[in-house]
């Protein structure tokens, strides 16, 4: 086998050289030291960061995560939540005190980490990293290399006493190289014992809940989505944010591409004409990309679902029920506030629902979830509350959006994925009826 064997003080000085053409690697720990492993996994991490790229490091080990415990921070929702649950991956990103850094927790405990590591939204979000020339640390045990579905262009090895014992301990690495993997370095620790890598400097944490222990302020959830680490390129205004907000997904999304929005048809009817007395000669509000939201609640009734969301809107918030379907509980119903222009729109949304008493403190999530179905459009502000209500008593839960024409057009759904809207897909094909799955664009009438 190949592969330059370094120690793990030099990894600052061959770390560029290293990584430079990769976007996705394999960090695979050959020690029975798993905290050492860790730290060295964020060194290098680190490294990459403070060498410009814009670097994500994923703990896959799913069963027995310990990234989070090296850096301080907390496994609530991680990977697991987002390949099986749906969670979002711009929320469950931790940005990092360093630059360019994010960290995704292993999160919801899976007892066959196999599952995780061949799952097939890896290769969409490795895609999107490829793409963006970011790069995508994937944290992950030797005997899961072989069939990560992310399909790394490398691997390190992170083994203290080099590489002949690397092997000795972790066979699965010599399989891998025979099968292909290309070896970019083993990390050792050199010159007497090894010693954890420490985490960054950072801001003392404020007082810990009852019942937990303080932790280090090493992210800011909800404020970190992932489509930061995409440098933003020229483009045309919804076109740049489609980019940073899905293909990297880092949102993202890294997940949605022109074939996925092309697959999935939902309802299109040919619009009737705007009643006379519909239109406004007044220049319509300014049309955005509002691709947030803050989930309130989840229900497995839509008409719970309605009475929770309208609720919502009496008291001056609007509001979307979206189906989807979830891994053992079937089908539900979720109630989004928004849809929201951007994170800082969608952190007061929550804010307001908190002090307003609407969500208990800890309850509420800001969601990055820019696609929905475009329905029927063209109409004025009165025939597009009719139509909306028809089609509510339909089963067909749907929203309002002013266009930049100065008409009306009904959306359905807010998703980060197109994997996400099959449920409503399912229900939108049940009334007979054809459309499109867009990222969502208009105001908030």
């Amino acid at each position: 086998m190949t592969g330059l064997q370094i120690g793990a003080a030099e990894l600052a000085q061959h770390l560029p050289g290293i990584l430079r053409g990769s976007a996705v690697v394999a960090l695979v720990p050959a020690t029975d030291d798993r905290t050492w492993a860790a730290g060295i996994a964020w060194a290098i991490a680190r490294a990459a960061a403070a060498g410009g790229r814009r670097t994500a490091l994923v703990d896959c080990f799913a069963d027995e995560p310990t990234l989070h415990h090296v850096a301080g921070a907390a496994n609530v929702d991680g990977i697991v939540d987002a390949f099986e649950y749906g969670a979002s991956l711009n929320r469950i990103a931790q940005q990092q005190p360093e630059a360019n850094l994010f960290f995704i927790p292993a999160g919801t405990f899976a007892p066959d980490a196999q599952q995780l590591v061949a799952h097939p939204r890896w290769r969409r979000l490795s895609a999107g990293f490829r793409h963006e020339e970011a790069l995508l640390l994937l944290y992950v045990a030797a005997e899961h290399v072989g069939t990560l579905a992310a399909e790394p262009d490398g691997m390190i090895v992170i083994a203290p006493e080099g590489l002949d014992t690397a092997v000795a301990r972790a066979p699965a690495v010599a399989e891998a190289v025979g099968r292909g993997a290309a070896l970019l370095a083993v990390v050792a620790a050199r010159g007497g014992a090894p010693a954890v890598v420490a985490a960054a400097s950072v801001e003392p944490a404020g007082e810990a809940p009852a019942g937990e222990a303080a932790r280090p302020a090493l992210r800011k959830r909800g404020s970190a989505p992932l489509a930061m680490l995409v440098e933003r390129r020229r483009r045309s205004s919804w076109v740049g944010w489609v980019a940073a907000a899905l293909v990297v997904a880092l949102g993202v999304a890294g997940y949605v591409f022109r074939a996925d929005l092309a697959a999935i048809t939902g309802l299109a009817q040919s619009a009737p004409a705007p009643a006379a007395d519909d239109t406004t000669a007044h220049p319509p509000p300014r049309v955005d990309t509002l691709g947030y939201a803050v989930q309130v609640s989840a229900w497995s009734s839509l008409r719970d679902a309605y009475v929770d969301a309208d609720s919502l809107e009496q008291g001056g918030t609007p509001a979307i029920v979206v189906p989807v379907e979830l891994p053992r509980l079937g089908r539900r119903f979720r109630v989004y506030a928004g849809p929201l222009r951007d994170s800082s729109a969608a952190d007061s949304v929550l804010a307001r629902l908190h002090s307003g008493g609407w969500l208990q403190v800890g309850e509420g999530a800001v969601a990055t979830v820019p696609l929905s179905f475009a329905l029927a459009g063209g109409f004025g502000p009165n025939a597009a509350q009719a139509e909306r209500s028809r089609l509510r008593e339909a089963g067909v839960p749907c929203f309002i959006l002013g266009q930049a024409d100065g008409t009306y057009r009904l959306f359905a759904g807010a998703y980060e994925s197109a994997a996400q809207a099959a449920a409503l897909h399912t229900l939108l094909s049940a009334t007979g009826g054809a459309g499109e799955l867009v990222p969502r664009v208009g105001f908030v009438p």
